[in-house]
This record gives structure tokens, sequence and C-alpha cells, in this order.
């Protein structure tokens, strides 16, 4: 018995197919968009609950700046990663509302378009802010150095707006490239050449969206270096310092920044962005799982919710039997704010963290010996008098 050609029963089967059941993506679009209900109910819940959210969101955002504009702190050593986490809820609920567009484009054009505009407003506000305090406390790092402590963990709090805003941005700029050229189109009239051209209108919304998720991912891998490179300034006191809720601030922006990789591995359809995303998601889900299983008995004792500790105070004790003579120093901890101790329960301290030979030549021996030749000039000047 001769066998049928393989082709021709594979075209068969194709052609009866298409024949008996045409394709429909919108069919099964809609029915993950319903979620299984048999309507959109649910849908337009959640975007409600979107929509409190954003109102909660600028509050934090805004109420907290209002705040700490408030503070009148003038000491550029306070400066810290955690004065971003505020503007960090404009830029995650503008991801979240590029997705809210996204499944809001087979019911309503006019909703999806609102969501995304309001999504990238939201956030250009919160990566204008993010810019300017990643300037600020960079300059704290020149300046001052490295945070002291397990507060150095949180230099990676830089990387949580860089790594959501890529996001967001590859989000609402797809989004944005399929609402615009439709609204040119209904807008102007078929045969002008604007509405000819409202496809490339939206292929350039999304190139530049690209280019703008592209440079916060190269700020990143900028501040994932920069934040390596303060934990090693400080790893010989921080391995002795407690576990506390500060080591959590390294899972959080590595797992954003491992989120816009692979996202761009999408876009691009990229191998390395691929690897790279997945390899980086590995390592955020091991260090997860390490800092989770540490947790457990920090959380039952209480002492995970204690203040981050700082690095161990210097002491620098002075003393001098006589004006010519010079003043004994005793350092008890390398590398740490330099607290100097006089006589008669006096005492002086450094903010800045330094080397400790130039601390003591530069600060700690020239005001000691000037406070104990004071003291043992005064101490002169009564014995003459008794005399």
């Amino acid at each position: 018995m001769e066998k049928p050609d393989s082709k021709y029963c594979l075209e068969i089967s194709v052609s009866q197919i298409e024949k008996a059941e045409p394709i429909r993506p919108s069919r099964w679009r809609d029915r993950v968009q319903d979620w299984g209900t048999g309507s959109t109910a649910f849908l337009y819940t959640l975007w409600g609950f979107w929509w409190l959210d954003c109102v909660v969101s600028c509050s934090i955002a805004f109420g907290l700046v209002y705040i700490m504009m408030g503070q009148n702190s003038r000491e550029m050593s306070k400066v810290g990663p955690v004065w971003m986490v505020p503007i960090i809820t404009l830029i995650t609920i503008s991801s979240s509302g590029g997705l809210f567009a996204r499944a809001f484009l087979p019911y309503s054009h006019t909703l999806a378009l609102l969501s995304s505009v309001l999504s990238v407003t939201m956030l250009l506000i919160g990566l204008s802010f993010t810019m300017m305090f990643t300037t600020v406390f960079l300059l704290r790092l020149y300046l001052y150095g490295p945070l002291e402590g397990t507060a150095v963990l949180t230099t990676f709090t830089t990387l949580t707006p860089l790594g959501q805003g890529g996001y967001s941005m590859l989000i609402n700029g797809q989004d944005l490239s399929e609402l615009l050229p439709d609204e040119i189109q209904e807008t102007l009239a078929p045969a002008t050449a604007g509405a000819a051209a409202a496809p490339l209108v939206g292929k350039f919304i999304f190139s530049v969206c690209f280019c703008a998720a592209y440079a916060l991912w190269c700020m990143g891998v900028a501040w994932i270096t920069l934040s390596c490179f303060s934990i090693i300034r400080r790893a010989h006191t921080l391995h002795t310092l407690p576990f506390c809720i500060s080591h959590w601030c390294v899972i959080v922006p590595n797992g954003v920044f491992a989120s816009l990789s692979l996202q761009m591995a999408t876009v691009l359809d990229s191998p390395f962005f691929r690897a790279f995303g997945a390899v980086w998601a590995c390592l955020v889900f091991i260090l997860w799982t390490v800092i989770f299983l540490r947790s457990i008995p920090a959380l039952i004792d209480g002492s995970i919710f204690n203040k981050p500790s700082p690095s161990a105070t210097t002491t620098v004790t002075t003393s001098s039997s006589t004006a010519s003579s010079a003043p004994m120093v005793t350092i008890d901890a390398p590398r740490s704010p330099i607290k100097v101790v006089l006589g008669r329960g006096e005492s002086f301290s450094s903010e800045k963290s330094q080397d400790i030979e130039s601390v003591v030549a530069t600060l700690c021996y020239k005001k000691a010996q000037t406070a104990i030749e004071e003291t043992s000039a005064g101490e002169h000047k009564d014995g003459s008098h008794s005399m």
C-alpha cells in the first residue's frame, strides 16, 4: 500500500483547520484579560485601585519632599540613598499604568491613552528627581566617602529608580507607539501627509523610549559598580555588625535591574541581554534566599528592627604630664569617625571618616596639643600665684 505524501497531508490538514476555525487572537486575549470572570468588571476594579494608588504615591512623593525641605539640614554628610525612596513610588506606579494601558487596548482606546499619558508624566517626574538625588549623593561620596556600618548596603537603593524607570519606559513606549498613531489617524484626514506618516511617529516614539531605557540600564551598571566599591571599602567592619533590615536593601534594586535586562532582551531579541538577565535574576534569588534565612532568627528575637548599626567610633584619649610633652593618643578602631576625649570631661568629634594618620595629624593632634598646653599653662599660673 502506497503511503501518502506527508507534505501533502500537512497542507490539507492546515487548510481544513483554517476553514473550520479561523484564528482569532482577540478571543484569546479577551479571555486572558477577563481573568475567567466573563466580563471586564474585574479589570475596571483594578484600574480604580490603580487611580487610588496614584493619589497615594503622589502624596507620599511630594509630601515627604516637602517635609525634608523643612528639616534645614546643611550637612552634606547626612545625604543618603534613602532620600530617593519617596520618589520611587511615582516610578513604580507608572510601570503599573503602562500594563493597564495595554490591557485596555481591546476595550477602550481613550482609557488606554489616558493611563499611558498619566504614567509617562509620573515617570518623567520621578526620573527628574532621581537624576538630581543621584548627583547629590555622588557628590557626598566624593567628599565624605562611603556610608558607615550597615548603611552602606543602602547604596544599592540608587539602582531601584533606574531599573524600574527603564522597565516603565519600555512598557509605556510600546503603548504610546500603538496609541498615538491611531489617534493621529482619527484626528487628521486620511489623505493628509500627517495621517500617512502616523506609523513613523509610533516607531520614533518607541525608539526614543528605548534609548532612554538603555541609558538608564547603563547608569544602573555604573551604580552597581559604585555600590560594590563602597561595600568593599567597609568590608572590614561590615562582617562584625549585627544583621538588620538594611540587608534587604540589596534585593529589590537588583531585582528590578534584572527585570529591565529581561525586558530589553524581549525588545531586542538579544541573546546577551537574555543570558545576562537570567543570570542576574538567579543571583538575586540566591541572595534573597540567604537573607531570608538569616532574617528568621533576627525576626524572632526582634533584632532585625534595630536601627542600622554604624561603625564603632574611634576614641582618642589624650594626656600629658607637662606642657612640653606630646599628647598620648589611643586609637580603638581604624577608619571610623574620630572622637577626642580631653581632660575635665571635654571632648570633640570628627564627622568625616578618613585615614587615621591624616586625621590624627590634622585634627586630633593639633587640637589635643592646644588644649593640653592651655591646661598646663593654667596650672602653672595657679602655682605661681600660690607661691
